[in-house]
């Protein structure tokens, strides 16, 4: 064999090798367990997701809230209300929403106790999948008792204390004060409803535990989000912002702000303004039935929700409790200060009202359980 045929074997041999190489290179990296790419056990089309609860990572790219608690109780018999989840997609080129194509999976079986799985599936623009999780426990009776009554907290705004606004009104409270709450309910095992639950209880035809609370914040205000949003990630509890739709930066602020411990509902639209001389003196009393309709779903085609409404001022009428139901609104809200009780009008509900002030010990007092006797 000439040297030039042994230098061309040569180099198909090296050839050859670094082939089976670079084979047996790519068959390990696809299946070793851990890659940095992808969270182990996860298939290569699945997202990270964030979700609601059980140490999942946070600001991922599909950000998934749960209506109510992760962690949903009903009691043996009862009807499983199930509150659904919403999807947002921050990198979508298109609609971040992408609840519309949520798809739910699992059975719960109320005539028998035990722990069932509730998986919801989120599909991208891109065709990609995110999955987030509820256990619903059905069992006996609920520890502490069932609820006589429930509260439903309105908040405002947050500040920090170590730089308190020259406005230190009673609608502010610093986010001290706020984590002092959250870790009091996390530490004593409070459980979230619903608005589903809320307005089956209002109604009479569902029980919850006595340990109950529902955190709402009226307007929206950013340093809400600044200086709890980490703090609701942090205890898991999920809360409620009532935002004033017709503000140009809430389109963008319920894909940049999207939490998975936070729901966006509305305030209404354009109706966050002075207008009758009825009650408070808000717009509401002015508004027919069909512009009160318009008003609320204007709201939420920006929102993608609608189980909640929080009356600007408070203010509100038969016709607006009609047209909210029209609007397929589960639950509106007063500034009524009580706890809610059954019988109450799911369409003016009331609230327990949060002040600048309020530390540990009294929100203690405020939601302390009111079991049945």
């Amino acid at each position: 064999m000439g040297k030039g045929m042994h230098i061309l074997v040569g180099a198909i041999a090296v050839l050859a090798i670094a082939a089976v190489a670079l084979v047996v290179v790519a068959f390990g990296m696809a299946e070793r367990p851990g890659d940095p790419e992808l969270p182990n056990g996860t298939a290569p089309d699945a997202l990270p997701v964030a979700q609601m609860g059980g140490g999942a990572p946070q600001a991922e790219d599909v950000i998934m809230t749960l209506g109510g608690s992760r962690d949903t109780y009903v009691l043996v018999g009862e009807e499983y209300l199930e509150a659904g989840c919403h999807a947002v997609d921050p990198d979508a080129q298109g609609a971040a929403d992408i609840t519309p194509g949520v798809q739910v999976a699992g059975t719960v079986d109320t005539a028998k106790a035990g722990d069932y799985t509730i998986t919801y599936t989120a599909t991208t623009e891109g065709g990609q999948k995110a999955t987030a999780e509820r256990t619903v426990h059905v069992v006996d009776a609920f520890d502490g008792g069932s609820a006589a009554s429930i509260p439903v907290f309105m908040y405002h705004y947050l500040y920090d204390s170590a730089q308190p606004p020259a406005d230190l009104n009673s609608n502010c409270l610093s986010a001290d004060d706020l984590e002092s709450h959250l870790q009091y309910l996390t530490e004593n095992g409070y459980y979230y409803p619903s608005y589903e639950e809320i307005r089956a209880f209002a109604e009479g035809t569902h029980s919850l535990p006595a340990k109950c609370a529902t955190l709402t914040f009226d307007d929206g205000e950013g340093n809400v989000y600044t200086l709890g949003g980490d703090l609701f990630r942090k205890y898991e509890v999920p809360a409620t912002m009532f935002l004033i739709c017709e503000n140009e930066d809430i389109p963008d602020a319920v894909v940049s702000r999207a939490n998975p411990y936070i729901s966006f509902q509305s305030h209404t639209y354009g109706m966050h303004k002075a207008g009758s001389n009825v009650g408070r003196g808000g717009l509401l009393h002015a508004l027919s039935h069909d512009e009160l309709v318009a008003d609320i779903k204007k709201a939420q085609e920006i929102l993608g929700t609608t189980e909640a409404v929080a009356y600007p001022f408070g203010d509100n009428n038969e016709t607006a409790w009609a047209a909210l139901d029209d609007a397929g609104v589960l639950c509106a809200f007063t500034i009524e200060n009580r706890r809610i009780v059954p019988g109450d009008n799911p369409m003016a509900l009331p609230r327990v009202r949060i002040s600048n002030g309020y530390g540990a010990d009294a929100f203690a007092g405020v939601v302390a359980p009111d079991p049945q006797q």
